[in-house]
């Protein structure tokens, strides 16, 4: 079965010209706002040209470039620099052990890096710092809470405005090198054009009707592709604003909504978890679209969401591969939640414009379009441009419903149990805050449900709420997908993009 969604028809532009367009068409308005500090697009191209003027020395086309900072200005600015120079960013989060790095400089054939202090790329390869209190201290109890390493110079140079020849980029050219876990093996790196870009960023601005007037809750990380896209070029294309905080905090991303009025966002559904812990008679009013993408909403907190703030969260589904979106929900939407049937899975959304989503004979959802990348690093093309996605999922009234991932399915006797499925129903219970399932081995069945959740607060482990737990999920589920064991865990480990790392649990057994 094959879905399509709506045709446009758009000139792909390298991400050069989309600023130096937006450059001229809002100079004055603002661009970045950190902390309060706020930068305009002019103000941003003259920087972009400083830091294009010092790097041109080490960047040559076709280079790749390592850019290792959490959510601060220098992020965009030497994004942009790089492209105008005809490089390659691969963005890498900061936090990354030197293992996890020799691998991503290695396979990437990198040429420098620029990292902020923390960054230990500064051992394994040759790197220009930059330092995260450079446009605005940050507040002495985010630097504790978030253990903050700012004893590094700033080696950029943000002021000269000098000026390069220009070289040429083609919409063709890679833009983003961004690694990726994929279903196996090691990270794999998917190659990203101009044009991919182009194509995401001008199928948000249209479809959720960016503006000049919007203001952006910069909160998922722009190292991860939904910050790199929903956040930044996206809102560079349409002349809105970036309002970010080098990292996500809910008390700090609910003030930061309520005194700057920001207008739209995108984070994972754990960061809306978190939020909703947070919530407390903040003035939320000036938000047209709370929407998520990256992982599974459950049910529950969409209804608690709409019930608190009075919206729906609208879904988004997407990979790297897909430079972020492949399915959205129509916007606005006025509907009740579309919820599938059989798993009580929220759905993900239509396909976006010019994207086609297919279902496999094995349930396997491919997906094709502008946005789609061509293949791996290094390796070959995805046949007839069908990206294999790994994600299992249905479609019902051209509605995308994403069941689960092929590798997470647990095979208990011979049933096939999602762990998405066992996971809407716990998180209906009045005590659990999180929770994860996976399957461990079992001599007898092959595999069997185990369940690890956080509780709310206010609630303490013990043997009479683990079985209250199983018995409310008897209740709810066939036996063969009930949880044979519940833990109690004080943590949910979780990816920067803020992911479930289920594999933490399947490892754990």
């Amino acid at each position: 079965m094959i879905i399509s969604g709506e045709k446009k028809s758009w000139t792909p532009k390298t991400q050069v010209e989309v600023l130096e367009k937006s450059i001229n068409e809002f100079k004055d308005k603002v661009s970045i706002n950190y902390f309060g500090t706020k930068i305009t697009f002019q103000q941003l191209g003259m920087m972009v040209n400083s830091v294009a003027s010092q790097l041109s020395e080490y960047v040559k086309k076709g280079d790749v470039i390592i850019l290792s900072t959490q959510n601060i200005p220098q992020f965009i600015i030497v994004e942009y620099a790089v492209w105008k120079l005809g490089g390659i960013i691969l963005p890498i989060n900061p936090s990354y052990t030197e293992n996890e790095l020799k691998y991503l400089i290695s396979d990437s054939n990198a040429k420098i890096a620029i990292a902020s202090c923390e960054s230990k790329v500064k051992n394994l390869i040759q790197t220009i710092h930059t330092n995260p209190n450079t446009f605005h201290e940050i507040p002495p109890e985010y630097k504790e809470k978030w253990k903050i390493v700012d004893d590094c110079e700033e080696e950029l140079d943000l002021k000269s405005n000098k000026r390069i020849d220009d070289v040429k980029v083609a919409s063709s050219d890679l833009a983003l090198l961004v690694y990726t876990s994929g279903t196996t093996g090691k990270p794999k790196g998917v190659p990203i054009t101009h044009s991919n870009i182009y194509a995401s960023s001008y199928i948000y601005r249209e479809w959720f009707r960016f503006n000049g007037n919007d203001k952006i809750l910069g909160i998922a990380p722009f190292f991860h592709i939904t910050g790199q896209i929903f956040h930044i070029t996206t809102s560079i294309l349409s002349g809105s604003s970036i309002h970010t905080s080098f990292r996500f905090d809910p008390d700090l991303s609910l003030r930061i909504v309520e005194e700057n009025k920001t207008t739209l966002t995108m984070a994972v559904a754990t960061a809306y978890m978190a939020m909703l812990n947070a919530l407390d008679k903040q003035d939320l009013s000036s938000m047209r679209l709370w929407s998520s993408g990256g992982m599974a909403m459950p049910k529950a907190i969409e209804e608690e969401w709409r019930k608190k703030v009075g919206y729906w969260i609208y879904m988004a589904w997407g990979l790297t591969e897909t430079t972020s979106p492949a399915t959205l929900w129509p916007y606005p939407y006025e509907g009740s939640l579309p919820v599938e049937r059989e798993y009580g899975i929220v759905s993900s959304g239509i396909p976006v414009y010019n994207t086609e989503v297919m279902i496999g004979e094995d349930g396997e959802i491919f997906v094709r379009g502008p946005q789609v990348v061509n293949g791996y690093w290094k390796m070959g093309e995805f046949k007839d441009g069908w990206l294999p996605t790994g994600d299992i999922g249905k479609i019902v009234n051209n509605w995308v419903y994403i069941i689960d991932r092929k590798k997470d399915i647990i095979n208990a006797s011979g049933f096939k149990v999602m762990p998405r499925e066992v996971e809407e129903v716990l998180y209906q219970h009045y005590a659990i805050d999180e929770a994860v399932v996976v399957g461990v081995p079992d001599e007898y069945r092959g595999e069997s449900v185990m369940a690890y959740v956080k509780l709310k607060k206010g609630y303490s482990p013990s043997d009479a709420l683990a079985e209250d737990i199983i018995r409310y999920c008897r209740a709810h589920l066939a036996p063969y997908k009930v949880p044979r064991q519940v833990k109690f865990v004080d943590d949910i480990p979780k990816t920067p993009s803020g992911k479930i790392m289920r594999r933490v649990f399947r490892g754990e057994v």
